[in-house]
């Protein structure tokens, strides 16, 4: 019997962020539905949940529904982090130190208006910070990951980006999240990337693609995610896989995208 945890991240709400900003009560209920018993969490999203850890410990545990990750997304443009980089870490280490088994979910945010401007001393800056912000998220026993995005002014988007990512993610001891859609959309190919880091992979995002780099829909695009689900599930892999829809139906229709994402992972799994 697989040992994988499924899920879904916030982001199909965020796409309508004022209508869903601080409704986890909902957003519970649709993934439940979906067949989900994990969520993913966007600062932005949690609202008031964000300032009551046990506000939120207590709606979690009344649906049956764990806290999988927080998603923290910061420039990171410096060698150390600014001092605002490093309070807003330390309340997102200290608000998960009372959920022991969610991960801590770094993310950056393209600042730079221009990729290739300073891009290695950008990318060695980043993950300097993220070495430093993932001790201290060990110290309390949390599990840090990184998920590089690929946005156009992503400085780790390339495989040529990635292979200096992962010399810095296997030196620190990083954790990788990867995010199967995004490295589509950086022209690498998903599986043979977590197949060569496989030792390393301790969270992963599932979202679909066309051809024509379009977000999808999941099951609608490209991506091969039942070749990936086997691997993962051959190789033991006892971590989450959060679905997170960036379609264009998540904007006209962000419970039905959940719902129909949640449909989609019973069929790869077999349900």
């Amino acid at each position: 019997m697989s040992a994988i945890l499924y899920g879904s991240q916030t982001y199909p709400w965020q796409m309508n962020v004022e209508k869903y900003h601080g409704q986890v009560p909902h957003m519970l209920k649709v993934l439940k539905q979906a067949g989900f018993t994990g969520i993913e969490a966007e600062i932005v999203m949690l609202g008031d949940y964000y300032k009551d850890w046990q506000k939120l410990k207590d709606l979690l545990d009344r649906e049956g529904i764990a806290l999988a990750a927080l998603a923290v997304h910061e420039d990171w443009l410096h060698e150390e982090e600014t001092d605002q980089e490093r309070e807003n870490l330390d309340y997102a280490i200290e608000f998960l130190s009372h959920f022991p088994t969610a991960k801590l979910m770094l993310a950056h945010v393209a600042a730079d208006p221009v990729r290739e401007h300073n891009l290695y001393e950008k990318q060695m800056n980043q993950l300097y910070c993220l070495a430093a912000i993932s001790r201290r998220a060990r110290e309390r026993g949390i599990v840090p990951v990184y998920h590089p995005n690929s946005g156009e002014n992503s400085i780790f988007r390339y495989e040529s980006d990635y292979h200096i990512m992962f010399d810095m993610l296997y030196e620190s001891g990083i954790g990788y999240a990867p995010d199967v859609g995004h490295m589509a959309n950086g022209g690498i190919d998903p599986l043979k990337v977590i197949m060569e880091n496989r030792e390393i992979v301790q969270h992963v995002h599932f979202k679909d693609m066309k051809a024509d780099h379009e977000w999808a829909t999941m099951g609608t695009g490209i991506i091969d995610f039942p070749s990936i689900v086997r691997f993962l599930e051959e190789t033991d892999y006892r971590g989450w896989i959060m679905t997170e829809d960036e379609s264009p139906d998540a904007v006209a229709d962000s419970d039905g995208v959940v719902l129909a994402d949640g449909k989609y992972m019973q069929s790869v799994r077999g349900e």
